[in-house]
């Protein structure tokens, strides 16, 4: 069963995303893109398998795509692939990260003390991914900035 559940799935019914949903991890004020008016929340970019909303921003569904929304799922693309290649610095820079430590939990932390439990994953049923008017608002005006004052030049020859 759990091997099933999508990335996104897994996200959903996490305690992660209700601090993400209920606005208790401290995300920094809304603010307008560079030369733009609207402020926007600060998002974290992801894939197709999550979804929309407000602090999560995803790409457009990929069957009848105008210029503009290519242009924005390539530009979101290359967001993602700078913090997957953190990671990989990350984690050939402590490569401890790359392999499983073989040491028992109590080497390293009290387990009734140290460990955080605010962000367990639980596996549940997997719910609808009908974003609300707010998420496709903010979308818009991302899409927006990268195909206008936010452009760059290469932008055009890449999708």
């Amino acid at each position: 069963m759990n091997g099933r559940i999508s990335d996104g799935g897994v996200y959903r019914v996490s305690d992660l995303s209700k601090a993400v949903e209920n606005n208790t991890l401290n995300f920094p004020e809304d603010k307008p893109l560079p030369f733009r008016e609207k402020p926007i929340p600060h998002v974290i970019v992801a894939d197709a398998a999550f979804g929309l909303s407000s602090n999560i921003l995803k790409p457009y569904p990929f069957k009848g795509m105008t210029r503009e929304e290519r242009i924005f799922n390539y530009r979101l693309s290359r967001a993602r692939r700078i913090v997957e290649n953190t990671f990989g610095i990350l984690a050939n820079r402590f490569r401890v990260l790359l392999n499983v430590i073989p040491l028992k939990p109590s080497k390293g932390v009290n387990p009734e003390e140290d460990i955080d439990r605010r962000f367990r994953f639980v596996y549940g049923k997997q719910k609808g991914n009908r974003p609300k008017n707010e998420a496709l608002r903010i979308r818009e005006e991302i899409k927006e900035y990268v195909n206008g004052c936010g452009s760059v030049p290469w932008q055009d020859s890449m999708i």
